[in-house]
């Protein structure tokens, strides 16, 4: 709610990231879209976790359009980054898709690959 209007008319991409005790270490913006898409890669997803040391991470993107439902493409970069994640031994814990009314997550819904 903090941007203006124009700006929450873009998808944005965050990462939480969380300590082993689960308190947030950090949240940063990943990546700054259009308002259908946020390019993700996963190297910069994985990047601060990394050098901040932070086990556990939570994935976070807002659909400008006010719906809910994850698309296709939500559901591949989430499995490839929960993949990704085991690699590195960081392990993705939610994925959610919020609106200024909601929000949807992977992880209540049964759509995180098993950790």
């Amino acid at each position: 709610m903090r941007e203006t209007r124009v700006g929450r008319e873009k998808e944005h991409f965050w990462v939480i990231g969380l300590n082993a005790g689960n308190e947030i270490s950090y949240i940063e913006l990943v990546s700054l879209g259009s308002i259908s898409a946020a390019i993700i890669k996963p190297l910069e997803v994985f990047n601060l976790a990394a050098r901040k040391k932070s086990p556990k991470i939570v994935l976070v993107h807002n659909h400008p359009s006010g719906g809910l439902e994850p698309s296709l493409e939500d559901k591949v970069i989430t499995n490839r980054l929960v993949e990704g994640g085991k690699i590195l031994e960081i392990e993705v814990l939610d994925h959610l898709i919020i609106t200024e009314e909601s929000y949807f997550s992977f992880a209540e819904n049964d759509l995180l690959s098993s950790n």
